[in-house]
């Protein structure tokens, strides 16, 4: 007879994964982007405290990332238009481009970053804003919330990001969508492979629910043939 009183076990790891391949299916299927904001965070919370115990810094990594992919792309003439439309993010860019050795055909590897204390502490208490509020109620039962501040997108990439550095995994299909979803809407579809450019320009025609629901028939199909 098969032992019914059998236990899975789940470590951090896998709640991680599982949370954020979550999240983005619900992001995807349109759902509540304050339940989708709660998981996510989650996710992302814990993949940040499993790359400290590996001696990584998930702040250090992401301005390392976001510094290093856009002075890069500057350098090659290849900014996404929300960036290079941007007249302050562009004497942004250019001001760091001067003072770092980033070049067109550098690497992620080639580049190092550290944050002071209070640097990392404000990247918390910014990130944290929203899911702190969705979480506690004890000192605060009358604050509120304006909706247009939760980004889920942006979270949802970070804790991508952070998941690929962790494990050097992509997350399957729901972190490959994604991150097609994320450059057809930044306008970064021209520096994309040439195998996703069929679908990417597919993408960028469709009205902002279709491209939604498609992405979503997406990740069904890719994680249907793993």
């Amino acid at each position: 007879m098969a032992d019914n009183s059998a236990k899975i076990h789940v470590t951090k790891l896998t709640a991680a994964r599982r949370q954020l391949a979550a999240a983005v299916r619900m992001f995807f299927s349109g759902e509540d982007e304050l339940a989708i904001h709660t998981v996510a965070s989650a996710a992302y919370r814990l993949l940040s405290d499993l790359k400290a115990k590996r001696g990584r810094d998930e702040v250090a990594d992401y301005y390392r990332t976001a510094i290093f992919y856009g002075v890069r792309s500057y350098r090659r003439g290849k900014l996404p238009k929300y960036l290079a439309n941007d007249p302050e993010a562009m004497d942004l860019i250019r001001e760091v481009a001067e003072q770092l050795p980033i070049r067109a055909d550098s690497k992620l590897d080639d580049v190092s970053v550290s944050v002071s204390l209070e640097t990392a502490q404000e990247f918390w208490q910014k990130r944290n804003a929203i899911s702190n509020f969705l979480k506690h109620a004890d000192r605060d039962t009358k604050s509120h919330i304006a909706l247009d501040q939760v980004d889920n997108l942006q979270l949802l990439m970070q804790a991508v990001s952070a998941y690929v550095d962790l494990v050097h995994d992509p997350l399957e299909g729901e972190g490959r969508i994604l991150g097609l979803y994320f450059k057809v809407v930044s306008g970064e579809i021209d520096g994309m492979p040439s195998e996703w450019q069929d679908i990417a320009r597919k993408l960028e025609k469709l009205q902002p629910d279709e491209r939604l629901r498609l992405c979503a028939q997406l990740v069904r199909e890719w994680n249907s043939t793993q």
